[in-house]
């Protein structure tokens, strides 16, 4: 059975899908001031995610050369890559967890290369969130007193707070001039 791929591995493919990169461009982009706030991908990890990818078939390398400095790899998508990567971009996150990473380079990713699918898996992701928050409310509702209510409260609020975000963000991208 093939494993699922990690948020590391996916969060390359996504960055590969704006362009084709030298691996130290996307070591650039993992430790600039946007994805490493959000995935500090370090290059040493980087080149491991690269390699799995590339056992899958899912990214592919051309050799590059410059006069006499040494050659380098160009990393792409594979056609396989590009349409799982394209399906994972425009997949709301499943638990809520996984929006402070997974949704958060989806969001990186398709502000660069398709800015228009942005506001539309935010409306799906406050869709999936809308949800999880009431199972959060029934969750405090039947919950007795103590710690187990102390969790289902905290879960609430997690859901609370992602619901407020990313109706602000769907207020930001709708507005006619004003893009973050």
């Amino acid at each position: 059975m093939t494993r699922e791929l990690l948020p590391g591995e996916h969060a390359v493919l996504a960055l590969l899908r704006t362009r084709a990169m030298y691996g130290y461009e996307m070591a650039r982009y993992f430790e600039g001031e946007d994805l490493r706030e959000v995935c500090p991908i370090e290059q040493g990890s980087l080149y491991t995610y690269l390699r799995n990818l590339e056992g899958r078939a899912l990214v592919t390398w051309r050799e590059e050369r410059e006069g006499l400095r040494p050659p380098r790899k160009r990393f792409a998508l594979t056609p396989v890559g590009e349409g799982l990567v394209e399906a994972w971009l425009r997949e709301p996150v499943a638990r809520l967890r996984e929006v402070r990473f997974e949704l958060l380079v989806k969001l990186y990713v398709l502000h660069t290369v398709d800015p228009g699918a942005e506001a539309a898996l935010v409306r799906d992701q406050l869709r999936v969130c809308e949800t999880y928050r009431e199972r959060a409310r029934e969750r405090v509702a039947r919950a007795g007193d103590g710690f187990s209510r102390l969790v289902a409260q905290s879960k609430l609020s997690a859901a609370d707070a992602t619901v407020d975000w990313l109706q602000g963000h769907l207020v930001t991208l709708s507005a006619p001039t004003a893009r973050p």
